[in-house]
């Protein structure tokens, strides 16, 4: 059972914000991860996910989708969560983040990943981004968390590699 004050899981009930500032659903981000990806057959995507956080009186997370037609643009989608305290512990934070992504990736499932590599005719590079690395105070948990994480079956991606969670994530924890 999660705490009281606990991030609700994310499921396919969730609202995420496309760059465009348009309001989805996942299945609804879904379908625009699969008309970005019908505009170009012949190129090779990227779909990475990640969370990162910020801690003040209250703790931001933001969870994205990038989808990353290499070479050619991308496309975003993004979900804020607030916790009602801050996260003082740094292996918590990045505990909950991960724990944030694990959680959206579950949401491609089987099916989905089929249907992605059915338009393509090819293997989509599908990635786990983590906002840790080998530099700072992070570095410390690099085993555990992607231990975590290829536990489950996804390939993780830590700093500088990691930039759907250290960048475009990062980018929206500002706005408290």
């Amino acid at each position: 059972m999660l705490p009281v004050d606990s991030i609700p899981p994310l499921d396919e009930s969730i609202v995420f914000r496309s760059l465009k500032n348009e309001y989805l659903s996942f299945d609804e981000v879904y379908e625009k991860i699969l008309e970005f990806i019908r505009g170009d057959l012949n190129s090779s995507y990227r779909i990475s996910i990640g969370t990162d956080s910020q801690v003040a009186s209250r703790s931001m997370f933001v969870t994205c989708i990038h989808v990353h037609r290499v070479g050619k643009g991308a496309i975003g989608f993004l979900h804020k969560s607030l916790l009602q305290r801050p996260v003082t512990s740094l292996r918590e934070k990045i505990y909950m983040e991960t724990c944030q992504s694990l959680q959206l990736a579950y949401l491609f499932d089987e099916n989905k990943i089929k249907n992605i590599t059915k338009l393509l005719h090819k293997k989509v590079s599908f990635e786990f981004h983590i906002d840790i690395g080998t530099k700072g105070p992070t570095k410390t948990l690099i085993n555990e968390m992607t231990g975590l994480v290829k536990g489950l079956n996804f390939v993780p991606r830590i700093k500088p590699d990691s930039y759907c969670a250290s960048s475009f994530a990062d980018k929206f924890t500002k706005a408290m």
